[in-house]
């Protein structure tokens, strides 16, 4: 089942957002990827990510790819909360994800 994490990084600027993300994807978009969403929000950076399941979601972030892209950065993310996603529409129409 797909899962969906939002998470805050306090004090993250917008430089240190766009070094990671590019990052990030110079090889692609990371394996189980679905959606990332970032953006500005008082004291720092909020993250939307879906994910094609957990496994997929914890394989990235062990992996050295995700350690080499936040190497340069303090910010510790703080996962808010995650939820299953029973649906996705990214733009090319609704599906069901589980």
């Amino acid at each position: 089942m797909a899962l969906a994490i939002l998470a805050e990084l306090p004090e993250l600027t917008r430089e240190q957002y766009e070094l990671v993300a590019k990052k990030v994807n110079e090889a692609g978009t990371p394996a189980g990827a679905l959606v990332h969403a970032g953006g500005p929000v008082e004291g720092g950076y909020r993250i939307l990510e879906v994910w094609e399941t957990q496994a997929a979601a914890d394989a990235f972030y062990g992996s050295d790819r995700y350690r080499e892209a936040v190497a340069s950065i303090t910010s510790e993310p703080r996962v808010v909360m995650t939820w299953p996603v029973h649906g996705l529409d990214v733009g090319s129409g609704w599906r069901a994800t589980g």
